[in-house]
């Protein structure tokens, strides 16, 4: 049996199941029925869509009860890249006269996923809000023109749609509310408009006060306007939204408290940070803090300690990296080999789905979900 034919499987076992419908409360149209279903069931095997189609729209216009069979075959072609052929039958049902106005909004949404999946946008736009004109808490229409208006980056429709669905599930688009205008913010930093981009950040946190990315802009903002103590106050405040977080603005933090000549007390605050959050492994950044304060020689005796206490590549390397200059080849040899290890280990990974970077994103390039990148535990670089 061709490969293919294996996915019809599934549309074989809903077709059975449909002859079960059939039978139970059409006794008289069992046989007819029966029979033009497994003729259009050998078509299909025989991938001989055109006329399996055929069959299927004689007996949706004879019992449109039997509509699944066209639903189960869309979503068959649509999961295997076959759009032109799902989008056939879609067209043909929203096309049928006799068509009842209950099945018009799920075919109008099984046809706007046939124009998503090939691409086609503008007219899986079109579909969804045809879907809100009859069903305007349509959330099926209304996520799937989020998720449009987010792939065309047009971030205000995005947001417009997004707060009426807020007061529904807050906890999962306060989140999705806040990115979209950090992406806002983002584009206003880029022309310049410093006003517009702090009006956004605090947008975004208004919706999400966890939001790390909108902390983050009005930080390098402040940092970048030579504001330092700012920055640092709110650099400081991501540990409490997301601590794991703290990773990505370590190396800002160190340039804040080195303009305002505070390197100890950023030593301190580090020190006090892996205590409360050990698995963030700050040993290399603690270690070049100690160097410029106490000296090489008391960077080596921390690290030294801290590795035996809480192992890490990173540590190591940098322990290393400090002895490899007085001490036998192997130092240097074993040096390499972990910069290897590193280089072959992932920096970020999605909370999500798993999906391992070395790039961070603010939207997951796997499962489309927002600020669950996160700086992966073991063995951190920054």
């Amino acid at each position: 049996m061709p490969v293919w034919s294996l996915a019809l499987i599934p549309a074989a076992i809903g077709f059975l199941w449909l002859l079960f419908r059939i039978k139970q409360s059409h006794k008289k149209q069992q046989s007819t029925l029966s029979s033009e279903y497994f003729k259009g069931l050998n078509y299909l095997l025989n991938d001989e869509q055109g006329k399996a189609l055929d069959i299927f729209v004689k007996l949706v216009e004879t019992n449109w009860d039997t509509i699944d069979t066209h639903f189960t075959l869309g979503k068959i072609y649509r999961k295997n890249g076959e759009m032109d052929k799902a989008i056939k039958i879609h067209q043909g049902l929203i096309a049928r006269p006799s068509l009842p106005e209950r099945y018009r909004n799920k075919i109008l949404l099984e046809l706007g996923y046939d124009y998503l999946g090939a691409g086609w946008f503008d007219r899986a736009e079109g579909l969804f809000k045809e879907v809100l004109i009859q069903d305007e808490k349509s959330k099926e229409a209304r996520h799937n023109l989020i998720l449009i208006y987010q792939q065309e980056k047009d971030w205000f429709k995005a947001i417009d749609i997004a707060v009426d669905l807020f007061s529904e599930a807050p906890a999962v688009i306060g989140p999705m509310i806040a990115h979209y205008y950090c992406e806002l913010a983002e584009i206003s930093r880029t022309k310049g408009d410093i006003s517009q981009l702090e009006t956004y950040a605090q947008k975004a946190l208004r919706h999400d006060a966890s939001c790390v990315r909108a902390t983050i802009l009005l930080a390098d903002q402040a940092m970048s306007a030579g504001q330092d103590k700012q920055a640092i106050k709110l650099y400081e405040k991501i540990e409490k939204q997301d601590p794991e977080s703290m990773i990505l603005v370590i190396d800002s933090l160190m340039k804040c408290h080195v303009g305002l000549s505070k390197q100890e007390k950023f030593y301190q605050y580090l020190l006090d940070l892996q205590e409360r959050h050990e698995n963030l492994f700050l040993q290399d950044v603690i270690a070049s803090v100690i160097e410029v304060t106490e000296g090489k020689q008391a960077a080596i005796d921390y690290l030294s300690t801290e590795i035996k206490r809480q192992p890490s590549l990173i540590g190591l390397q940098t322990l290393l990296s400090y002895k490899e200059k007085n001490a036998d080849e192997v130092f240097g040899s074993l040096s390499t080999a972990i910069s290897v290890m590193q280089k072959d280990s992932v920096k970020y990974r999605c909370q999500k789905c798993g999906f391992s970077t070395n790039t961070h994103y603010w939207l997951c390039p796997s499962c489309n979900h927002w600020g669950r990148v996160k700086p992966s535990v073991i063995g951190s670089e920054h």
